[in-house]
C-alpha cells in the first residue's frame, strides 16, 4: 500500500509538472490516469530461483530458494502464495513439478534428478498462476546440464560433416560401441516426426544420418543399448544451417536511420549456435567514406553515434574475432520521420535527444513519458518546431531497472518507444560477508559472518540465501551465471535470450553494456494504445490450494443444482469439508493446504439425498512448453563435456552407497530378466507408459481363469506386493499402490470388482526404472490392468456420487545433509566428496543487520565459492561472492 501512495504522489508530481508548462488538453491527463489504474490493477509478479549450481547428474539434488517480487522497486509480494517449479527435459516434456508454498514472497524447494534421467540441457521453469496473465517469456527460466552415470555411462561426440550428421559413441572408458543397432527419430521444431529409421555403428562406434535442410533447428533421438544392456536414449539439438557462417544484426536506436540528423546505431555479431561473438564493424557511405566504426564488447553487442546525410545506402564490413568477415548492407535511411538518442551516461538526470525531420516540424505537440508498465514516473511536452528536441528529467525518483521512454505525438500515438536501465547507487543493498579464515584444511569448520544495510538504515532485517560449492570441480564460470540482479532486473523484463547474465553485474554494474543489450532486444511493455482491460484477469492469484468441478445428472450433461458437496482425505475420513455447488452445478473446496500425493475423495447428493451425480473435476494444466528461451545455451554431448564430473560423481555415489545414505542405483541385469521375459503376457493395449511387458512381473489372461475376483487371482502372486483388505500394498515401506485400468487411475479397492475373465493382462511395476516416469503416482509402485475390450472390466463398476482425485499438494522441502566433524558426532561422512559443500537457504538478519552461518569442508581440497543473494523489505537487491581455499 505504502507503494502505491508513492506512486500516486508521482501521478500528481507529473501532473503539476504538466500544468506548468502550459498543457491544457485533458487527454494526456486522461491516458495517465488510465495508465494507473491498469498497474494498480494488474501488478507485475516476478519470480527467481537462487539454485546451488548449474550442472549436476543424475541421482543429485537441485537445491533452490525462491524470491517472489513485485514490480519493478522488487518488493516482496504477497499477491501469490503458491509457485509452480518444473523440470523440463531436453524431449520437452515435464519431468519433474513441484507446487512449493510462499509466505511473504519467499519458499524453499528441492528437485530430486532421477537415475533414469537421458543426459543433456535441462530447464528449470518457474512461475504463480497470477503471472500466467502474462506473457510465458516473462517465467523464470534457468538452463541446467545434467549428466548420467547411473544407467548411461556412454560419451558421444556428434557434429555436422557436409550432408551427414554424425555421432560417435564410446563407454566410459573410451571404448567404442561397435557394431551397434541404433534407432533415430528426427523431429521438428513443432514436434512433427520428419524421419525415423535403424543404423549401426562402425568399427570406432561412429554412426552418421542424412541431414537435409527441413531438419535444422529440429531434435535428433536416438536410442541403442549400452554395454550393460540397458536401454540409453540421447537427444541432439541439430544446427540451425547447413551453411555455418558468422552474422550481423542491425538496430537503430528508436527503428530507424533518419537523414540529417546523428543517429545511433546499434549490432548484434553471432555465430552460427546463436551465442555473441566480438567483432568490428566499419560504415562506409556510398562514396566510400568511413562514418562510423563499432566495436564490440565480447558477447557481440556495440553501437556507435553517426551522422547521416542522405538515403543513399550504406555498407557495414564486419571482421570477427575468429577471423572471418563479411559485407552487409545496413537499414534503409528514411527523410521523413523521427528518431532518438538517449543518454544515460549523467548520474543525476536522463536525456533523451529527439531527431524531427522537416516535413513533421509542424509546432504540434510531443509529448514524453517516462513509465513502467503504466506506472508513470514524468512526463513532459515539447512543440515539434526544430530539428532537436531536448528532454531530460531528474534520476532521482526513478526505479532501479528498466523503464520504457514514449515518445508520443499530439494524438497520443506512439512514435518511438525505448529502454532504458537506470541504475541508482541507493537501490543496492550493501551486503558485506566475511570468513572466520581466508584458507582452511579438510574437515574443518568455517563461519561466516553477515551484515546488510547501513547503521542509517531505519530496518536492516534482510532475507537472504547462501551456497558454498568446490568450485575446482565444476566447470561453469561462477562470474556469468545468471543471478538475483540480473534476473529480477533484466531477465525477468526481457524477451529473448541474454547470454551470460551475470557478465553484467560482475564486480560491478556495466550500464553501458546493459544499454547495448536493450537496444537489441525486446522487453516487457504494455500497449498504452489499447483499452488496457482491467477486467478480472484469466488467472486469479493462488492464496491456497483449491479443487473445483462440476456435479452433472448422472449420465447426462445437466447441472445437479445445489448438490451437496463433501471432500474427504483419504488417510483421514473424520477431516471431511462440506460445500453446495451453485446453480450450474460448479462447486469449489479452497483453502487447502495439504502435502504432495494425498488423494481425496468427493461424494456428491441432490438435494433429495441420492447420489444419482456424475463428479466431473477437470485436470489441473501446465503452460505450454514452448520454444526455450535460452536455446542457444542448449548443449549436447553432455556427458562428454562434464565427464569429470560424471566420473566424480559416480565415486561419491558408491561412498553414499556404502553407507548406507544413497540407494544403490538400478540392477540392470535383474531388469532384463523380468522385464523382457514376460512381454508375451502383456496386452498390446497396455497403458504401461514404459510400454507392453516391461514391468517386472506379467500376470496373462490364461493364469486368471480359476478365480471369482480380480483379488482373489492377485493375492500371494504378486512379488512384492501384499493385500490388507483388499488394497494392495508394496511390501517396500507398506504403502498403498496406485491401480490403473485401461489408462484410468482408479481406486486400488475396485479390484474386487473386476471379472478377471474380462482381464487380458496384470503388469506390476515395482523397481525405480519403471515407476519413475509416473512421478508421485508411482512413489509405491503400479498395478496396470488391461481389460480384453478396453471397456469390459469397468462394466460391473459404475460410481454414483462419488470421484476420486490427486491434485498435486504442497511441495515438503527436504534437508540439506550437513556432516559434522566433531568428537562424538554421527553426522559424518566416510567418504567426503560434496561438490555443493553447503546450502542454507532462510537466513534472516537482525535488526543490527547481521547474522552468521558455518559448515564443514570436504575430503577434497580446492577453491571453494561461498555466494550470498537477498533482498531487503524495502527491496533493496544484493549479491556477494567470496572464495576459500582448502588445502
Amino acid at each position: 500500500m505504502n507503494n502505491y501512495i508513492h506512486v500516486k504522489k508521482l501521478l500528481l508530481l507529473c501532473f503539476i509538472t504538466l500544468s506548468a508548462i502550459g498543457i491544457k488538453a485533458q487527454d494526456l491527463h486522461g491516458l495517465l490516469a488510465k495508465l494507473q489504474t491498469y498497474h494498480d490493477a494488474r501488478p507485475i509478479e516476478k519470480l527467481y530461483l537462487h539454485i546451488d549450481k548449474r550442472s549436476y547428474t543424475a541421482g543429485e539434488t537441485v537445491w533452490l530458494k525462491a524470491y517472489t517480487t513485485v514490480g519493478i522497486n522488487n518488493l516482496l509480494s504477497n499477491i501469490s502464495n503458491i509457485a509452480y517449479v518444473e523440470l523440463i527435459s531436453p524431449k520437452e516434456e515435464i519431468v519433474s513439478s513441484i507446487r512449493i508454498p510462499i509466505l511473504t514472497g519467499l519458499g524453499m524447494g528441492d528437485l530430486a534428478l532421477a537415475d533414469t534421467l537421458i543426459e543433456g540441457t535441462y530447464r528449470i521453469r518457474a512461475y504463480t498462476n497470477w503471472m500466467r496473465n502474462d506473457s510465458s517469456a516473462y517465467f523464470f527460466n534457468e538452463n541446467i546440464q545434467v549428466t548420467n552415470g547411473r544407467l548411461d555411462n556412454v560419451l558421444s561426440h556428434s557434429y555436422l560433416d557436409n550432408s551427414n550428421y554424425t555421432i560417435q559413441l564410446r563407454d566410459i572408458q573410451g571404448i567404442p560401441l561397435v557394431e551397434e543397432a541404433v534407432r533415430y527419430e528426427i523431429i521438428s521444431p513443432t514436434g512433427k516426426s520428419l524421419r525415423r529409421g535403424r543404423v549401426k555403428t562402425d568399427g570406432q562406434g561412429q554412426l552418421s544420418i542424412p541431414f537435409k535442410d527441413e531438419y535444422a533447428e529440429g531434435k535428433l533421438s536416438i536410442r541403442f543399448t549400452n554395454a550393460t544392456k540397458a536401454q540409453i536414449e540421447k537427444i541432439f539439438k541439430l544446427p540451425n544451417t547447413t551453411t555455418l557462417e558468422n552474422s550481423i544484426q542491425f538496430f537503430p536506436e528508436g527503428g530507424n536511420l533518419l537523414t540529417g540528423s546523428m543517429n545511433k546505431l546499434a549490432v548484434k555479431t553471432l555465430k552460427p549456435d546463436g551465442l555473441g561473438i566480438k567483432s568490428r564493424t566499419i560504415i562506409s557511405t556510398a562514396t566510400g567514406d568511413t562514418t562510423a566504426t563499432i566495436e564490440t564488447n565480447i558477447l557481440g553487442m556495440g553501437s556507435a553515434p553517426m551522422f547521416i546525410h542522405n538515403t543513399e545506402p550504406m555498407v557495414a564490413y564486419t571482421t570477427f574475432d575468429d577471423g572471418s568477415t563479411i559485407k552487409s548492407e545496413l537499414p534503409k535511411p528514411v527523410s521523413s520521420g523521427y528518431n532518438i538518442q538517449m543518454n544515460n551516461g549523467n548520474s543525476d538526470k536522463l536525456f533523451a535527444q529527439v531527431g524531427v525531420s522537416p516535413d513533421m516540424q509542424d509546432g504540434n505537440e510531443i509529448y514524453f513519458v517516462a513509465q513502467y508498465m503504466g506506472n508513470v514516473y514524468y512526463a513532459s511536452k515539447q512543440p515539434a518546431s526544430k530539428s532537436e528536441l531536448v528532454f531530460s528529467l531528474p534520476k532521482t525518483h526513478l526505479p532501479h531497472g528498466i523503464i520504457t521512454i514514449c515518445i508520443l505525438n499530439h494524438d497520443l500515438k506512439p512514435l518511438i518507444e525505448r529502454p532504458v536501465f537506470i541504475y541508482n547507487a541507493k537501490d543496492v543493498l550493501p551486503l558485506a560477508a566475511k570468513i572466520d579464515t581466508p584458507t582452511s584444511m579438510k574437515r574443518k569448520k568455517v563461519t561466516v559472518s553477515l551484515e546488510t544495510g547501513n547503521p542509517s538504515d531505519s530496518i536492516r532485517n534482510t532475507v537472504l540465501s547462501a551456497s558454498v560449492v568446490n568450485l575446482s570441480k565444476l566447470k561453469d564460470d561462477p562470474k556469468i551465471v545468471s543471478n538475483i540482479l540480473s534476473s529480477l532486473l533484466l531477465s525477468s523484463d526481457i524477451k529473448g535470450y541474454i547470454e551470460n547474465p551475470g557478465y553484467y553485474f560482475d564486480d560491478k554494474i556495466k550500464v553501458n553494456d546493459i544499454d547495448d543489450l536493450l537496444l537489441t532486444q525486446g522487453w516487457r511493455k504494455i500497449d498504452i494504445t489499447s483499452s488496457l482491460d482491467v477486467s478480472e484477469p484469466v488467472f486469479p492469484p493462488e492464496k491456497s490450494i483449491s479443487i473445483k468441478g462440476q456435479a452433472r445428472k448422472l449420465g447426462r450433461k445437466a447441472p445437479a443444482s445445489n448438490a451437496n458437496m463433501v471432500l474427504v482425505p483419504t488417510h483421514n475420513f473424520m477431516e471431511f469439508i462440506d460445500t453446495v455447488a451453485n446453480e450450474e452445478g460448479y462447486f469449489e473446496f479452497n483453502n487447502l493446504f495439504f502435502p504432495d500425493s494425498i488423494k481425496f475423495l468427493i461424494t456428491a447428493k441432490d438435494e433429495k439425498g441420492r447420489n444419482n451425480i456424475d463428479i466431473i473435476v477437470p485436470e489441473e494444466t501446465s503452460p505450454t512448453i514452448g520454444p526455450n528461451k535460452n536455446a542457444p545455451g542448449e548443449q549436447n554431448n553432455v556427458n562428454t563435456t562434464f565427464v569429470d564430473e560424471l566420473l566424480h560423481s559416480k565415486k561419491y555415489f558408491s561412498g553414499l552407497e556404502a553407507q548406507g545414505l544413497m540407494e544403490k542405483s538400478i540392477a540392470i541385469q535383474e531388469v532384463v530378466v523380468t522385464a523382457r521375459s514376460p512381454r508375451h503376457k502383456a496386452s498390446e493395449r497396455s497403458a504401461n507408459l514404459n510400454g507392453p511387458g516391461n514391468a517386472d512381473q506379467v500376470i496373462g489372461a490364461e493364469d486368471l481363469e480359476t478365480c471369482t475376483t480380480l483379488e482373489m487371482c492377485l493375492n500371494g502372486r504378486l512379488m512384492g506386493v501384499m493385500f490388507q483388505n483388499g488394497i494392495p500394498h508394496t511390501t517396500r515401506g507398506g504403502g498403498e499402490m496406485q491401480v490403473i485400468l485401461d489408462g484410468m487411475y482408479v481406486e486400488n479397492d475396485m479390484l474386487s470388482m473386476i471379472n478377471p475373465m474380462d482381464v487380458q493382462s496384470v503388469e506390476v511395476l515395482r523397481n525405480i526404472n519403471y515407476t519413475a516416469i509416473y512421478g508421485s503416482y508411482g512413489g509405491n509402485g503400479l498395478i496396470i490392468i488391461t481389460s480384453k475390450t478396453g471397456a469390459d472390466a469397468m462394466r460391473s463398476y459404475t460410481p454414483k456420487g462419488i470421484a476420486t482425485v490427486q491434485p498435486k499438494g504442497l511441495h515438503i522441502q527436504k534437508t540439506f545433509y550437513k556432516p559434522i566433524y566433531e568428537p562424538g558426532s554421527e553426522t559424518t561422512l566416510n567418504q567426503d566428496l560434496r561438490i555443493t559443500i553447503h546450502w542454507e537457504p532462510n537466513i534472516i538478519t537482525d535488526e543490527n543487520g547481521k547474522a552468521t552461518f558455518d559448515f564443514y569442508t570436504s575430503d577434497e581440497a580446492g577453491q571453494y565459492l561461498l555466494t550470498v543473494e537477498g533482498l531487503d523489505l524495502n527491496g533493496r537487491l544484493g549479491r556477494k561472492t567470496l572464495t576459500l581455499d582448502v588445502k
